[in-house]
């Protein structure tokens, strides 16, 4: 009798315990936060100034910007102008300047695919691609070249409003709806487990 009661208790403990693990894997969840969409162009800008920087010949130089993109752009141009000095150009206002830049932005874009989850109790994910193309050219050096940086990865959903920034358009873009089949699945699911622990808790108890 003593045995079959230390049985009983045990398979109840094992159902509260199935019954809590339940509930935290359907409301727990661990963010870890994504760069944000102008971080990954502020990124991509850095490597276009290093690629302006290794093709310029006369390094003591200063240099005169003309920036020909439109002004959505001019965060990134004043990332552009950071990124050079920091890499040791000198930059100058002065349209006498013996060597000038051009450099244009032809596009600066944000593209999410179509969510997914991971598993049936995982995460929302989207892929996400932050694509910066343009050219610069150096007339002083008969130079012209064409940058394009692409960047891919995957992000939660529920980042998305996180990782865009308002003020500039151009890090936003239309999100992805929600997987419809698994998001209605998923809270039956997850009830029904939850009904039946506590049913068999009660029942168990019972007896």
């Amino acid at each position: 009798m003593k045995k079959k009661l230390n049985t009983i208790a045990g398979i109840r403990n094992y159902s509260f315990r199935l019954f809590l693990l339940i509930i935290l894997l359907s409301t727990v969840s661990v963010h870890c936060q994504s760069k944000t969409n102008l971080e990954i162009f502020f990124s991509q800008i850095d490597s276009a100034g290093k690629e302006i920087f290794s093709n310029i010949s006369d390094k003591n130089t200063p240099i005169k910007i003309n920036f020909l993109s439109g002004s959505e752009y001019s965060i990134l141009e004043n990332r552009l102008t950071s990124s050079l000095i920091k890499n040791g150009l000198k930059i100058s206002p002065d349209e006498n300047s013996s060597l000038k830049l051009n450099f244009a932005i032809n596009e600066a874009s944000v593209k999410y695919k179509d969510s997914f989850r991971d598993g049936l109790f995982g995460d929302v994910f989207v892929e996400r691609t932050v694509v910066l193309n343009g050219n610069f050219l150096i007339p002083e050096q008969n130079l012209s070249k064409d940058f394009s940086y692409s960047s891919a990865d995957t992000i939660k959903y529920e980042q998305l409003s996180d990782i865009e920034n308002r003020a500039y358009p151009f890090t936003q873009n239309n999100h992805p709806s929600e997987p419809f089949l698994s998001s209605l699945i998923e809270p039956i699911i997850a009830v029904g487990a939850a009904a039946t622990a506590v049913i068999l808790f009660f029942t168990i108890r019972s007896k």
